[in-house]
């Protein structure tokens, strides 16, 4: 083995490594995003989630919340 082979090797090898790291640091930097931007959105009250029975984070739609509203209502106004 000549020394520029060699050479092309451990390059390819270093720049490969580079960029499988580049590849999974913007994947994990993604989901930190996404997941901060989720937590602001429903501390701010913008949205609301619930957690599956998988443990994640799910968007309630606003149909729900707000047929929950009108039956919350109903029911009041029933008491009364």
């Amino acid at each position: 083995m000549d020394t520029y082979l060699h050479t092309f090797i451990a390059v390819a090898c270093i720049a490969a490594a580079f960029y499988i790291g580049m590849f999974f640091s913007k994947q994990n930097l993604i989901e930190n995003i996404v997941s901060h931007l989720l937590d602001s959105l429903e501390k701010d009250g913008f949205i609301r989630t619930a957690i599956d029975k998988d443990g994640d984070k799910t968007i309630i739609p606003i149909s729900e919340i707000e047929l929950n509203i009108y039956q919350e209502r109903i029911q009041n106004d029933k008491s009364i």
